[in-house]
């Protein structure tokens, strides 16, 4: 309690007065409960204090959590009106409302009112109305102690009172009674009072003595003033004196009127006087305004004349010009806002002028741009002359670009002052450039495609040749042929001028090589084109908050060029024709390009896929450079011919599915699968140069999905021409897996060598069939000479996993002794050699024999006949390896079953060195 009560007086009672003194001073608390909803009950404490006039206060205050007490809301003292005891616990108490508090202890409770009512009866006196139910008064002995207090205050001032009638004390007596006065004065201020400040019994006797004496004069002053009859005479004076001067006073009223009166009217005339001032000065700067005006939209003779007879040859005269036309440009830009009489006539003579000016230099620049076109055109169409050892270039536009380049603040002067001069100038430089520009490229298209080097008839025409008759191998060419143009059908009918154009000398360039050399050609030339254009034409100023104007051009005052900023604006149809400028200039380059393309194409249509590559990468560098014609020229040119290379695809699909209806030969390799590889080294010949593979670019997945796209059909169509062979079931078997194996090994010989991710996935397939068709091949070929002994231990094999131990096999009448005997007697070593004989011969007419039959083309028998004994090597060491295995296990299994004394008459070595003899020679 005690800590509660030092935090309570540290944190609430511990401010001071100018005095020093405690401005309130603690005199008790209590900790209550209050409601608070539905958060429950509250704890706050209740603070009572008294100040140091003697007034009381209550303060509610909060328990922080670093142990001080912060108050939330306070009452004075003087609003109490009446406390009710609910319990020992709980009450009520009155102020501007009644509030109900809960306690936590009875003694602190009844503590805290006793103490609450003994403040109150204090500075309240015992008159005052405070409703007490079930609370007591505090005891009246405290009561007693204070009108006691009042009675010796009386005394003492009765005694003063009578202090001149009455004899003199002795000295005792009066130091008793001062000490008896003292004590009551003591008593009273602390108790009756209840101002806790520190004031002595002798302040308390100083003042009462001196309202006495205040007292005394007063008495003094009234019974001298009864006395003296003079008195009434100096009231009336001093009324007249009153009087005369609220007369004065009024008066003065008066004159303060009529000089706020006076005061207005100064006022108004001083402001007028500053409103004829400031008249008179705008009227001195409006005469300035005019006079420059009149100064400004004046323009000079000697500068008209210049406009209209200085030369537009030489760089000097331009300049005269540029300046002459800045004075004439000030003139109609300072009268665009102004209707004054006097300069519109001047104004419409400016006018005049100007329209002949901007005609002036229509005229002129329209016949530059044609001449200096013809000037670099000259006698070669705008290529470079053709030396020994180097190409044809197109020539550059520097000089036509220096020449017009000049113009260029004549040109926004034009925009600016006369906009359907400037449309039909740009319209006939887009016309003079359009042309310069065709005739260039044309020029170069057509030196450039004898560059273009035509396939030879291996790469062109790549042909299955398996037919008697030249009819026959015609078709079989067609049906076969892998790398057809997909264009070929649209162009069999052409006139003879087209065949002559084909059968013109080739060079020794790839097509892809060739474009990239037109395009390197073109790229630059465009992007130059566009930058120049913008700049002459002022294309990249129809911005119209960073255009540039021609005040802006000549640097002249911050007013003409807000004048110009202001009306610089083309209208929708000049804005389109200027923004188009790229598409008029090169507006035949589509058509041209398209036509070359198809024209190289025909020289050797598979270099589609280079041409993709570099029209993909000059894409990307038109979107990086922001020159959004070649951006849309070459992305319709790539959509184009993805197109053709799909149906080219689309072609070769076709082709392959054919050979099964054409195709007649059932062994060797089929015409496809030999020109598979070939078609995968020369697009990928291609993708290497152009580096599609290190730029990303996205023909690759292109290709590789033509990839997978035929390796999927020849596949399909090798296995639906496999099983096309043979009468015999037997045969027919042996025919499918004949034509499998050869083409697998083909195809895996040759793919195997290609590090293309692409290419692994159907190599790993073809790798499957070929294992799988050979497993099948050779046990069928074992089958026809050790079919006995092979169901023997099959059978055998069987039979063991039924067996609890492999000598149980004896007790089995088909697998006894005396039937494996029986069985051995059939294959005895000269039966195996019989038999290896055998089997090399059918071999050798599998993959040998029946290719050199079946050929017409001497050329194609050797080769054929040297896929045949790579592949005959490859399946006889095959063979070799199975027998070895097959006789190894069969051996294995007899001495596990029979045990000594019975045996094969043949040994793994036997097979070995029946096989040796066909080894080299088959």
């Amino acid at each position: 309690m005690a800590d509660i009560k030092q935090s309570i007086i540290a944190s609430v009672f511990s401010r001071r007065n100018a005095t020093g003194n405690f401005e309130e001073t603690y005199v008790s608390h209590i900790k209550i409960w209050e409601d608070a909803g539905p958060e429950g009950r509250k704890a706050r404490y209740i603070l009572l204090s008294q100040a140091s006039n003697g007034n009381g206060f209550l303060h509610k205050s909060k328990h922080n959590n670093n142990g001080s007490f912060s108050v939330g809301k306070t009452w004075r003292l003087a609003e109490l009106r009446g406390l009710q005891a609910l319990g020992p616990l709980a009450f009520n108490i009155t102020l501007s409302r009644t509030y109900k508090w809960q306690t936590e202890s009875a003694i602190d409770q009844n503590n805290f009112l006793s103490a609450l009512i003994r403040l109150f009866r204090q500075f309240s006196g015992t008159s005052a109305s405070l409703r007490l139910e079930g609370i007591a008064d505090p005891d009246a002995e405290t009561l007693d102690r204070l009108i006691a207090g009042g009675s010796d205050v009386v005394n003492v001032n009765g005694h003063l009172d009578g202090e001149t009638g009455d004899e003199v004390e002795s000295a005792q007596d009066t130091l008793a009674s001062v000490e008896e006065m003292i004590e009551g004065y003591e008593w009273a201020s602390d108790d009756v009072i209840g101002r806790k400040i520190a004031r002595g019994a002798a302040d308390l006797i100083e003042a009462r003595l001196l309202d006495e004496l205040m007292a005394l004069e007063k008495a003094n002053i009234h019974s001298f003033l009864e006395s003296d009859d003079r008195v009434g005479l100096v009231m009336k004076f001093m009324d007249d004196a009153l009087a005369e001067l609220d007369n004065l006073d009024g008066l003065i009223s008066s004159y303060k009127i009529h000089l706020n009166a006076v005061n207005d009217d100064i006022s108004h005339i001083q402001s007028q006087n500053r409103g004829l001032q400031v008249q008179t000065q705008n009227q001195r700067a409006l005469m300035n305004e005019i006079r420059n005006l009149l100064q400004t939209v004046q323009v000079d003779s000697d500068a008209l004349v210049t406009l209209a007879q200085e030369s537009l040859e030489q760089s000097q005269s331009i300049s005269k010009l540029e300046l002459a036309a800045s004075e004439l440009y000030k003139a109609l830009q300072a009268g665009r806002d102004t209707d004054i009489a006097a300069t519109m006539e001047r104004l419409q003579e400016y006018r005049t002028h100007n329209a002949q000016f901007c005609r002036r230099i229509h005229d002129f620049l329209t016949i530059m741009f044609t001449a200096q076109a013809k000037l670099l055109l000259g006698e070669t169409n705008g290529l470079t002359k053709q030396k020994r050892g180097s190409r044809q270039t197109i020539i550059q536009h520097q000089d036509i670009e220096e020449y017009l380049g000049r113009y260029c603040g004549l040109m926004l002067y034009v925009k600016e002052m006369d906009e359907a001069i400037y449309g039909r100038l740009c319209a006939a430089y887009f016309s003079a450039s359009s042309e310069l520009h065709g005739t260039q490229i044309k020029a170069l298209l057509g030196a450039y495609l004898g560059l273009v080097k035509k396939a030879s008839e291996e790469d062109g025409e790549y042909s299955n040749s398996t037919g008697s008759s030249g009819k026959a191998q015609s078709g079989m060419r067609r049906a076969g042929t892998l790398i057809r143009s997909p264009m070929e059908s649209r162009n069999k009918d052409k006139d003879k001028s087209s065949s002559s154009t084909r059968m013109t000398s080739d060079g020794d360039l790839r097509v892809s090589e060739v474009f990239l050399l037109v395009l390197e050609q073109i790229n630059p030339l465009s992007h130059q084109e566009n930058a120049f254009m913008g700049d002459f034409l002022q294309i990249n100023s129809l911005n119209h908050d960073t255009a540039l104007t021609f005040a802006d051009y000549m640097a002249l005052d911050h007013y003409f060029r807000r004048q110009a900023a202001r009306s610089n604006s083309l209208s929708s149809a000049t804005v389109k024709l200027v923004r188009g400028a790229m598409d008029l200039i090169f507006g035949f380059l589509p058509l041209e390009i398209k036509g070359w393309l198809e024209k190289a194409l025909e020289k050797d249509p598979i270099e589609i896929v280079g041409v993709l590559a570099i029209l993909e990468k000059f894409i990307a560098d038109a979107d990086e450079k922001g020159n959004l014609f070649l951006f849309n020229f070459l992305g319709k040119q790539y959509t184009r011919l993805k197109g053709v290379f799909d149906r080219h695809i689309n072609d070769q699909v076709k082709s392959i599915e054919q050979t099964k209806l054409t195709f007649k030969k059932r062994k060797g390799v089929a015409p496809f699968i030999k020109q598979f590889p070939n078609y995968i080294q020369r697009v990928e010949s291609q993708l290497i140069a152009t580096g599609a593979d290190e730029s990303g670019l996205g023909v690759r997945e292109n290709v590789d999905a033509a990839y997978n796209k035929i390796a999927n059909k020849i596949f399909e169509t090798l296995k639906v021409i496999a099983n096309m062979g043979g009468d015999e079931e037997d045969k027919g078997q042996l025919t499918y897996h004949v034509v499998i194996i050869e083409n697998m090994h083909y195809f895996i010989s040759d793919t195997a060598k290609m590090n293309i991710g692409s290419v692994g996935s159907f190599a790993n397939k073809a790798k499957s069939l070929y294992d799988e068709n050979l497993e099948a091949y050779i046990k069928i070929l074992f089958r026809r000479s050790f079919g006995k002994i092979i169901d023997y231990f099959e059978g055998m094999e069987r039979l063991l996993r039924t067996l609890a131990s492999p000598s149980d096999i004896t007790t089995n009448s088909t697998y006894n002794k005396h039937a494996f005997r029986k069985i051995v007697k059939e294959y005895t070593i000269k039966d195996l050699r019989k038999h290896v004989d055998a089997m090399n011969k059918l071999v050798q007419k599998h993959f040998i024999d029946a290719s050199v039959v079946n050929q017409g083309n001497a050329s194609q028998d050797v080769a054929d006949e040297g896929v045949g004994r790579t592949v005959l090597l490859g399946v006889w060491r095959t063979c070799e390896e199975e027998l070895v295995k097959l006789t190894e296990g069969w051996t294995e299994k007899v001495s596990q079953c029979y045990g000594e004394g019975v045996g094969l008459e043949f040994n793994a070595a036997d097979v070995e060195q029946a096989f040796k003899r066909y080894k080299t020679e088959p």
